[in-house]
């Protein structure tokens, strides 16, 4: 039973990571991610010369848009991923591991870690080992699936490990020896209709195995990018209330 759970799970995975290559450059979900840390760092990435790394890169939009401001690499266990990031124009794109990062201590200024940490058993290895190659004063920009009561078949499907409540994503940072500069809520505006499907799906037992970020016609596609553009806006001045992720930006002291 695990081993055809781990399989589907496999075959879950890449096809859609060929999803993600088709669409990732303009879909709200994954634009409006860009988009919201874009705003939460605005003053680091008004430097020229960051050394980036974006780890769990999947198919390279990330990695295109934060290349735009400074050195990037492009990480992820997936060849698949990696393949398609450097067709998508990434120039340094490697297989690795997200829990053995291959850098030197000290060697960069900026990681992305977006819908990643939830998917290793040790979350906090990984963000020591994240701490270990960020030069005194990096950051890391961190990205991850909150409300651990909304966790679903589709989170088993991903291999997520958890979903998170904002106090134990905040010990978790604290225990790695990072500080927290931005811990905050993103995705107000999807948070209850995410709810009220996740929910409703476990209660009638019809589990999907399809991703949550579905399409949308381009005029509804472009209004809710203007959302997440209006959110990233509130988030960078005052926070938001409520979300269905997490964001944060955390330092090394």
């Amino acid at each position: 039973m695990a081993a055809a759970r781990a399989s589907e799970g496999r075959s879950m995975q890449n096809r859609e990571l060929t999803e993600m290559h088709t669409m990732e450059v303009n879909h709200w979900w994954y634009a409006g991610k860009r988009l919201l840390f874009r705003r939460l760092l605005a003053d680091r990435l008004a430097r020229s010369d960051l050394r980036i790394l974006d780890i769990g890169a999947g198919t390279g939009a990330a990695a295109m848009d934060f290349g735009r401001d400074g050195w990037i690499c492009a990480s992820d266990r997936s060849r698949i991923a990696i393949a398609y990031a450097r067709e998508r124009g990434v120039r340094t794109a490697v297989v690795a591991d997200a829990t053995a990062i291959p850098f030197a201590d000290e060697s960069l200024d900026l990681v992305l870690a977006l819908d990643i940490i939830e998917h290793v058993d040790d979350d906090e290895a990984m963000l020591r080992d994240i701490a270990r190659v960020l030069r005194p004063g990096g950051a890391v920009a961190i990205h991850v699936p909150a409300w651990p009561s909304l966790w679903c078949g589709h989170d088993e499907i991903l291999e997520h490990k958890r979903r998170y409540t904002r106090r134990g994503l905040a010990r978790t940072l604290s225990a790695a020896g990072l500080e927290a500069e931005y811990l905050g809520w993103a995705g107000a505006t999807i948070l209850v209709p995410a709810a009220v499907v996740r929910l409703s799906r476990r209660w009638l037992g019809a589990e999907s195995d399809r991703q949550d970020a579905f399409s949308l016609p381009r005029p509804l596609n472009s209004a809710m990018l203007a959302v997440y553009r209006a959110e990233a806006a509130i988030a960078a001045r005052s926070g938001l209330p409520f979300g269905l992720s997490l964001a944060a930006i955390a330092r090394v002291p």
